[in-house]
């Protein structure tokens, strides 16, 4: 089974490329670090501790870019110990030197706003506030303290809310670049949908259609291949009785005679069937009558057609519909009927379309079991578009079929 894969902007656990952003501001606040650490200072305790920091910072940092150079998975455990690791350097090299008189505690800014873009919301906040309780406790005890009577308490508070405004600034964007994110995987998952719609309708329209050219190919070897092979076998014992002037060839060639209009019927039943009917060619009176005259002609039995109301556009199933049970009712009439005439309605309602065919021929019981499947195709065809179908025959009164269908699209 083919593995599934998943587009990036779909995994909202993937910490690779903000990582990458990380490490690169990382690198430059490293190299500050240092010149701010070995500039024009004396070498005392403090410049080797915070030197120390800055190497433990870029050790750690340079794990993490090895690992996406090579590709490798970086998890939220990376990215955590990354950022905790920021904040205790920063917050340790003050505790060390000055507290809140120490300049470096403007790395608080963008080691905050890394924190945020990474874990955003809550635990970002939570971890602000524990840096502004750590803050404000160097600037009130650490020597030399916050000057309550100058302008340092204004200072301690901006420094303050900056912080703040770091951490919400990251919480925003990364909640604004998911919002984008999840609007992408919905259009996504919209657009496989209804790819996978796609390929399931043309997948049952291919199957359809085998379907279909299977009943076609079964029932032109169970009527028209049928019929041809006896239409050989009688024209051979034809040509044996002629030799001999046999008085039954008479006969024999007028059952001919029926049986290659039975066959024709049905070739041209099975070429329509490949063949359906196309919208905008002719209208469906046109279609009906040229039916009709067809069957006059191959059968020599008198058909008629009489229409009613105002013929209007309707859809194609149900022009194809009416046009095959046409056919159908037709073709049964001439095999099984032995009628001498037959007349066909064609009624245009305002809802639907209406068919009868009429025959004056021998009849049958409707309840005896069917040798075909004429009757059963032309009921299919009206159950599937929503219509009806009925059948009233008695034996030696004739057959009567009405199938009625709605015109909506």
């Amino acid at each position: 089974m083919q593995k599934q894969t998943v587009a990036p902007f779909a995994v909202f656990d993937d910490y690779r490329p903000t990582m990458i952003i990380a490490v690169a501001v990382r690198w430059l606040l490293l190299f500050a670090w240092f010149a701010i650490n070995n500039y024009r200072v004396e070498l005392d305790p403090t410049w080797l501790a915070f030197n120390l920091m800055g190497i433990s910072l870029g050790g750690l940092n340079a794990y993490v870019t090895w690992r996406i150079v090579q590709r490798q998975p970086v998890s939220w455990h990376h990215a955590l110990a990354m950022s905790i690791a920021d904040l205790s350097v920063i917050t340790a090299a003050l505790f060390i030197r000055d507290g809140f008189q120490n300049e470096f505690y403007v790395f608080y800014y963008p080691a905050l706003l890394g924190f945020s873009l990474l874990f955003p919301g809550r635990p970002s906040f939570g971890v602000l506030t524990i840096v502004i309780a750590l803050y404000s406790i160097m600037a009130f005890t650490i020597s030399p303290t916050l000057d309550t009577d100058s302008e340092q308490e204004k200072l301690l508070f901006v420094r303050l809310i900056t912080m703040v405004g770091m951490v919400a600034a990251g919480t925003l964007i990364t909640d604004w670049e998911r919002s984008r994110r999840r609007e992408a995987v919905a259009a996504e998952r919209q657009r496989a949908q209804e790819n996978l719609e796609l390929q399931q309708k043309a997948q049952e329209s291919e199957l359809a259609a085998v379907e279909e050219r299977s009943r076609i190919s079964r029932e032109i070897h169970d009527g028209v291949a049928q019929s041809i092979y006896m239409l050989s076998l009688q024209l051979e014992t034809c040509v044996d009785l002629a030799q001999e002037e046999r008085q039954e060839l008479r006969e024999r060639l007028e059952k001919l005679v029926s049986l290659s209009k039975e066959s024709l019927l049905e070739v041209r039943h099975y070429i329509f069937d490949l063949k359906p009917y196309l919208a905008g060619e002719k209208g469906l009176v046109s279609m009906v009558e040229n039916q009709v005259s067809e069957f006059n002609k191959v059968t020599g039995v008198p058909a008629v057609l009489n229409t009613k109301g105002e013929e209007h556009p309707m859809p194609v199933p149900v022009s194809t519909s009416i046009y095959r049970v046409t056919q159908e009712a037709l073709a049964n009439i001439f095999k099984h009927a032995q009628a001498t005439q037959v007349n066909i309605l064609l009624e245009f309602q305002g809802s639907g379309v209406q068919l009868t065919v009429k025959d004056n021929g021998q009849g049958f019981d409707p309840k005896a079991p069917a040798s075909g499947n004429g009757l059963r195709n032309m009921r299919q065809r009206a159950e599937e578009l929503g219509g009806s179908f009925s059948l009233d025959s008695v034996s030696g009164q004739g057959t009567q079929v009405l199938i009625n269908l709605p015109c909506q699209s």
